[in-house]
């Protein structure tokens, strides 16, 4: 069996959201973690190593700005993808300052997502992605 390219931290409390996204990141080879809210995620952020996380800004428990700012006090390694409906720039901005690497607006394209992971993880130094994949998709 292949080694996973990467273990992704997935926060998204949308049920059926969340499933298509781990389902096809697994597809793609990733080993995916799926929290539904974000003290869940913190919980499993803390007892887990994870090479890549991916939060919506909107959940229960504790919002996406929180989680990133708690993984953050963690770790400045590890890169943050934010998921989200939130689109207005002050949004976006207060997705940076909590420490996040991108925002991506939802509803979004899967290849677009794929192609930030790879960026994400090709320059934080995983070295587990292969050659081939480190480089964009073709059209």
């Amino acid at each position: 069996m292949m080694a996973p390219k990467g273990k992704i931290l997935l926060a998204e409390d949308d049920t059926s959201l969340g499933f298509v996204i781990k389902d096809s990141l697994e597809i793609e080879g990733y080993e995916v973690v799926h929290c539904a809210d974000g003290q869940s995620a913190i919980d499993r952020f803390n007892k887990s190593e994870f090479d890549l996380c991916l939060l919506d800004v909107m959940m229960p428990n504790k919002d996406g700005f929180t989680v990133a700012k708690k993984i953050r006090q963690q770790s400045d390694l590890v890169p943050i993808l934010f998921l989200t409906a939130k689109s207005l720039e002050e949004d976006k901005l207060k997705g940076f300052h909590t420490g996040a690497d991108d925002y991506i607006i939802k509803p979004f394209e899967f290849r677009e997502l794929l192609m930030k992971i790879r960026v994400l993880l090709r320059r934080s130094g995983d070295t587990r992605i292969p050659p081939a994949l480190r480089h964009p998709l073709p059209p």
